[in-house]
């Protein structure tokens, strides 16, 4: 497998590049505060960046504190701020646990900040998976 060093924000984050598939995988260890979200997910675009990737996987299975203020940021401001930046349509999967999952689709302000993050007017398409498998054939495909 041909890869970039996988690299971590403290005990927070791990990050990594499969360039045998030309994936950035942005894997959060823990619940982490809004500077902490902020400082991991700018060493992931600095990583993007770096291998040219645009095909991102983003475990957030591990992180259970939610906060509609953080997820409204990635959706309105980080993420298109990077797909601009790589000058080509970024592609993010987001896996998700079954809790997570739920509280998206209840709570007013995550579901305001996923309907951001889904909203085909975005320069990046992301989509919500349960599961790694079907996550990493989407982003192939």
């Amino acid at each position: 497998m041909n890869s970039a060093p996988a690299s971590s924000c403290a005990d927070f984050l791990d990050l990594g590049y499969r360039a045998d598939i030309k994936v950035l995988t942005v894997r959060w260890l823990r619940s982490v505060s809004r500077e902490e979200l902020q400082a991991g997910f700018e060493q992931a675009r600095q990583l993007s960046v770096e291998q040219g990737a645009t095909h991102w996987l983003v475990d957030v299975r591990r992180r259970t504190s939610l906060d509609a203020v953080s997820s409204a940021w990635v959706a309105r401001d980080f993420l298109p701020t990077v797909a601009r930046g790589l000058g080509s349509r970024l592609m993010i999967a987001y896996l998700l646990s079954p809790a997570r999952e739920a509280v998206l689709r209840i709570d007013p302000g995550m579901r305001a900040a996923t309907d951001a993050a889904l909203d085909p007017a975005q320069p990046y398409s992301l989509r919500t998976f349960m599961d790694e498998g079907p996550a990493v054939s989407w982003l192939l495909a």
